[in-house]
């Protein structure tokens, strides 16, 4: 007879909380109630932490392989480093960022108000429409936000209408959709506004910050202060009454334990499979999500280009599907050896789809004959001493028009005092700060769930 799985004890249940995830949702979540006192694990199936917040390390050159941005505007992640004592880790990032027009690379840093004035990227009367997206990205204000989109559906509006509406062709091509490319790897055509007002708000004309061991110092770091329990595997989640069964398989079989709570922090189209009881209005949102899809190419450098920028968007204007380039070297010290450079090319999810399924020297080729055609960095091939292939799937949620009605219907069904909890970058727009965000906003509703739920003594 086969045994039935092992059900942990629960004489400590009511103080115990499984998170399962350990990308930086679920890292926060459990930061956050280990420290409000809860004995906490994470129950990650993967053999690391962090998800697409990861760095690799090879020969040398630390490349990231999901997340590579971190703007000054990621405050509840600075306030995160902070807590968890990593404040050390950061430094000041590059700023610059190129947009590519005519073979020519215009640059725009912090002070991205005065560059505009003098840039030969825009027409003077595009530059005058510009300032319409300034004003409606000011009048949406703090309602864009990493927490919560629902109280911003004005922004729910497809990026064609919009351009339409307010802006022209040159700034459609110049800037909406190079930033959908680079930002969300999906055409704007697919789009809805919210992500532009994000990244006119939040990422453009701003500081970064980023850290010499690569993103991944910020999971590490809260990894090595929490339980995580790798190779683990959580087949479901289930709520009665003041506890929750988790049932799971690691090394020994499959498990069964009983805690008081749990946060559910797993790409969205999964989090279904896992809670049975997940409400149909946010499984209807969840299995309408859709994720893009990159495939990026790293190449190690002898020598460094001359280029300050720490990001080159090319248009598809410029070149067919349009791409991404990230100068890694200008982001943070510590990503190639000293006196050399690292260069990753960023393909949008079409074409990251139709090369995905290839073998990483068909992928590099490829890369290489992009950049040459481009002919920015004259003599790179020459150069190059490392290369390394990223495929990320699934990637960025994307927030297409009707998203945020439906983020809050699904919000709406979720029951506030549930012992279990979600968190993940689909509550908001597809980025490490808003996965964090939702990762804290789990971890204090939760709190206040048991607490409330305690006994008091007279």
């Amino acid at each position: 007879m086969k045994d039935g799985p092992t059900t942990h004890p629960s004489a400590r249940s009511q103080h115990r909380i499984l998170v399962v995830g350990a990308g930086i949702a679920g890292l926060s979540a459990a930061f956050r109630l280990q420290r409000a006192g809860y004995d906490v694990s994470v129950l990650e199936s993967s053999s690391h932490v962090g998800g697409r917040m990861w760095t690799e390390e090879i020969d040398g050159y630390r490349i990231d392989t999901g997340a590579a941005l971190l703007p000054d505007s990621y405050h509840q992640m600075r306030r995160l480093i902070r807590d968890a004592g990593l404040t050390q880790d950061v430094v000041p990032s590059g700023d610059v960022h190129g947009f590519l027009r005519d073979g020519k690379v215009h640059r725009f840093g912090k002070h991205i108000s005065l560059n505009l004035l003098t840039t030969r990227l825009l027409s003077a009367h595009s530059k005058r429409l510009l300032l319409r997206l300034a004003a409606d990205t000011r009048r949406l204000g703090d309602r864009i936000s990493f927490r919560d989109l629902t109280t911003a559906p004005e922004a729910d509006e497809s990026c064609i209408a919009y351009t339409d509406r307010r802006l022209n062709q040159e700034l459609f091509d110049y800037l909406v959709e190079p930033l959908s490319t680079n930002y969300y790897f999906a055409p704007p055509e697919e789009l809805s506004m919210t992500h532009v007002y994000l990244a006119a708000g939040s990422a453009l004309g701003t500081g970064y910050f980023n850290s010499p061991q690569g993103v991944a110092f910020l999971p590490r770091g809260l990894a090595r202060q929490l339980d995580v329990r790798h190779d683990t595997r959580v087949l479901s989640v289930e709520e009665d009454g003041n506890t929750v069964t988790v049932t799971y398989t690691d090394h020994g079989g499959e498990r069964r334990e009983t805690v008081a709570a749990c946060v559910i922090a797993v790409p969205g189209p999964l989090v279904a499979g896992i809670w049975p009881g997940l409400p149909t209005p946010m499984r209807t949102y969840l299995s309408r999500l859709r994720y893009s899809t990159c495939l990026h190419v790293s190449f190690g450098l002898s020598a460094p280009p001359r280029e300050p920028s720490i990001w080159i968007f090319v248009p598809r204007r410029e070149y067919p599907g349009g791409l991404g380039l990230c100068l890694d070297h200008n982001r943070a010290p510590g990503r190639a050896p000293d006196g050399k450079g690292l260069i990753t090319l960023y393909w949008p999810t079409q074409t990251s789809e139709n090369l995905y399924g290839l073998p990483d020297a068909d992928v590099t080729a490829q890369a290489l004959r992009d950049l040459e055609q481009l002919n920015l960095f004259p003599g790179l091939a020459q150069r190059i001493e490392m290369t390394s292939v990223s495929r990320c799937r699934p990637c960025v949620p994307l927030t297409h028009p009707g998203s945020i009605g439906e983020l809050d219907d699904g919000l709406r069904s979720l029951d506030r005092t549930s012992r279990i909890a979600l968190a993940g970058d689909y509550f908001s727009f597809g980025s490490t700060n808003a996965a964090l965000t939702s990762g804290e906003i789990a971890a204090s509703r939760l709190t206040v769930t048991l607490e409330a739920g305690r006994p008091h003594r007279g």
